[in-house]
């Protein structure tokens, strides 16, 4: 592997480990939060960060996260932001499949953090901090409500995406080439973005808006702790697959088909 591709690998890895851990980690967290000695799925006390305190850690570590990473690597920490570059051929099939495949596995090694960071009780009351459709909302996990939370993740990345990529205003984008004042916009304005797309879509999926922020959590769930509803951790895998990845592409399309052809030129 060529060198400044091993140091993207490893950027990307490292990015998407943060991502996840702080992520699922808050959600954890909210559960935490109990009065001494009570169950921990009991009501939570005044300490908890609640849905605000949520989707403000979620925002901030993306914000912070890409800022770092996009002037480096550029993969964004999202196999669907990446998936959606290839597509549009702005990354090779090389620097895709090694990208995937650091993402990936930063999520499992997330979650195998979260594994020796909390108490399997508490992981079991949380499901590992793992985005899943909302039986509050939804009442049932049937083919309607699969499609339902689908169109929610699509919608709410799309928005998280096109936020990313339309403050970048760069002609010439292609992911790895952003400046520092380029990536730092794009950060924050995917950061500010993915904090009010949580304020959405948390009670609704989850919010995960990336399918590596339910792949890793998803796995250790299925390993640790089995099925805790019926058809177990996988049952709405669909939503956070396909969800993400479609809303991601159609995001790149608006962008690269759309946006930016009607930038104006720098003279």
């Amino acid at each position: 592997m060529q060198t400044d591709l091993r140091r993207a690998y490893l950027i990307e890895l490292v990015g998407t480990f943060g991502l996840v851990f702080f992520s699922a980690g808050v959600v954890c967290i909210n559960y935490l939060a109990v009065p001494f000695g009570q169950p921990f799925d009991s009501p939570l006390n005044q300490h908890q960060p609640g849905l605000a305190g949520v989707a403000l850690a979620q925002g901030l570590i993306l914000a912070v996260l890409l800022s770092i990473t996009l002037p480096v690597s550029g993969g964004y920490l999202n196999p669907a932001v990446t998936v959606m570059l290839w597509t549009m051929n702005r990354m090779d099939t090389r620097r895709m499949s090694w990208f995937l495949g650091a993402q990936l596995l930063g999520s499992f090694l997330a979650g195998l953090c979260l594994r020796y960071t909390f108490h399997v009780d508490l992981l079991q009351s949380a499901r590992f901090g793992t985005p899943h459709l909302k039986i509050e909302a939804y009442h049932e996990i049937s083919q309607r409500t699969l499609f339902a939370g689908t169109g929610v993740e699509l919608v709410l990345t799309f928005f998280v995406v096109l936020a990313m990529f339309c403050l970048a205003r760069k002609k010439a984008l292609t992911a790895s080439q952003l400046d520092q004042d380029e990536a730092r916009r794009a950060a924050w304005a995917g950061g500010a973005a993915a904090t009010a797309a949580t304020l959405v879509g948390f009670s609704l999926t989850g919010a995960a808006l990336n399918p590596a922020r339910w792949f890793g959590p998803a796995v250790w769930e299925a390993w640790v702790i089995g099925e805790t509803v019926r058809g177990g951790p996988f049952v709405d895998v669909l939503v956070f697959i396909a969800g993400p990845t479609l809303g991601a592409l159609l995001a790149g399309l608006f962008y690269f088909w759309i946006y930016r052809p009607a930038l104006p030129d720098k003279p």
